[in-house]
């Protein structure tokens, strides 16, 4: 079956990653779109899976995914055992890698509409509940936290410059019950400071250490640059 679509990649040097684009070619025309405009990316079945997964190669879902179910074995606890809360959820890459190592995702959460109704539509099923807005109610989240019996958070590429505050994350964490599990992928790139935020966030807290701290290839450039990321968890003890 032929693709509804085709994406030809725009290798210009020099470009954050929140400014580079493609071209989407489908229904006889051509649109150019930002990588970062998630509302019209998710609005095309497959289209972020094509750019970001397979063109990009990006790793942060696998290797989030990865890192809470190690975080999860350093508390005794088997991937089974673990009822994440999905932060930056999108249409549901990260939970479905997830959901792959035999964990049970309940809540998904994102900034926008899009993303949970691409969700909804790419992966029916996956996320009993899913929350929108940029700044989650606490009182909401302690709510699904308890009736839910949630025991880990889950970010890739969700917390820092442009994304969900640290002191929003803190928050987060605080609703979530002894023996968690928070993980992270976070951009680590010396003009940024989400590395050293995470981190003074969780030193600053007397319950959670740090179980897993490494640097990974997050994924290709659209110049065909490799960026790093840190994937990081930690545990409350």
């Amino acid at each position: 079956m032929t693709a509804p679509f085709t994406v030809e990649l725009d290798p210009t040097p020099g470009r954050r990653q929140g400014e580079e684009q493609f071209l989407l070619h489908r229904d006889g025309g051509t649109q150019r779109v930002t990588l970062h405009d998630y509302a019209t990316v998710y609005d095309v079945p497959g289209l972020y899976e094509e750019v970001v997964q397979r063109k990009l190669e990006c790793a942060s879902p696998a290797t989030v995914a990865d890192a809470a179910v190690e975080a999860g074995a350093s508390l005794g606890l088997g991937p089974e055992q673990l009822r994440a809360f999905d932060l930056g959820a999108g249409n549901g890459v990260v939970g479905e890698e997830l959901t792959a190592r035999g964990v049970t995702v309940v809540v998904g959460a994102d900034g926008i509409p899009e993303a949970r109704d691409a969700a909804h539509r790419d992966r029916p099923g996956l996320y009993a509940h899913y929350l929108v807005g940029e700044r989650l109610e606490s009182a909401e989240v302690a709510r699904l936290v308890g009736e839910e019996r949630l025991n880990a958070l889950v970010a890739a590429g969700a917390v820092g410059e442009g994304h969900v505050p640290v002191d929003a994350l803190d928050e987060l964490w605080s609703a979530f019950p002894a023996h968690s599990v928070l993980a992270l992928t976070l951009k680590d790139a010396p003009d940024d400071h989400d590395v050293s935020d995470v981190e003074a966030m969780i030193g600053a807290r007397e319950d959670t250490r740090i179980v897993v701290r490494r640097t990974f290839r997050h994924r290709l450039s659209m110049a065909g640059n490799e960026l790093y990321y840190l994937v990081l968890a930690a545990v409350k003890d």
